[in-house]
């Protein structure tokens, strides 16, 4: 009687290990899958600054300004697209808890930056942009931060704290400047710790 406990005991502990470790590979997997939309969120966001730094500091033609402001929208669209229907359409049967509450923190600094907005707008009368951007930056650092927290990744850990850096640097610039340092920091933020996941991801399912 007492061996059969023992080997029960010794069952329950196996199956445990199998169901955590199982957990864990599952959570691994979810962020490693994230890191290709962390390169089109970054690479529309650097895109996007680095135009409005280029337009800002140099004479551009109407019809130039028209159409880059044509494909920014359209960028945009087929990014938010892209993202529901992975988010919400692929991985809606094997979403993790996890990365329910990362999708919140995204969808609070979202709602952060508009009140914001909203607040600087009633206050000085007019949007002060040039206080805006590093206030977003700010937010965006939040959100990496908190979710390497959440998903034990210490690379968007870093991401998030390097975003806080550059965000308090850019303060001391002009909205020009701004924009500049904005979209090389969406680089080392976004793309290449995106770039980074997505290669771990590769290999991970190279070894499966």
């Amino acid at each position: 009687m007492e061996s059969t406990e023992i080997k029960d005991l010794n069952f329950d502990e196996k199956q445990s290990l199998k169901v955590i470790k199982a957990a864990i590979a599952s959570t691994r997997k979810a962020i490693l899958e994230d890191g290709l939309l962390l390169i089109i969120w970054g690479a529309a966001l650097s895109i996007s600054n680095y135009w409005n730094f280029y337009k800002t500091a140099n004479l551009t033609a109407w019809w130039m300004r028209n159409l880059m402001d044509i494909l920014q929208i359209a960028i945009g669209v087929a990014v938010i697209g892209y993202t529901i229907y992975i988010l919400f359409i692929k991985k809606r049967k094997v979403t993790t808890y996890a990365a329910i509450s990362t999708r919140f923190v995204w969808i609070g600094v979202i709602l952060a930056h508009n009140i914001n907005v909203m607040i600087t707008k009633s206050i000085l009368a007019e949007v002060n942009f040039s206080l805006l951007q590093p206030l977003q930056m700010v937010l965006i650092g939040f959100a990496l931060f908190a979710s390497g927290g959440i998903y034990r990744y210490y690379l968007l850990l870093g991401s998030g704290i390097f975003m806080w850096i550059a965000a308090a640097i850019a303060a001391g610039f002009g909205l020009e400047t701004q924009f500049l340092i904005r979209s090389i920091t969406e680089i080392v933020c976004f793309i290449i710790p995106g770039a980074i996941m997505y290669g771990e991801r590769r290999k991970l399912a190279a070894n499966v």
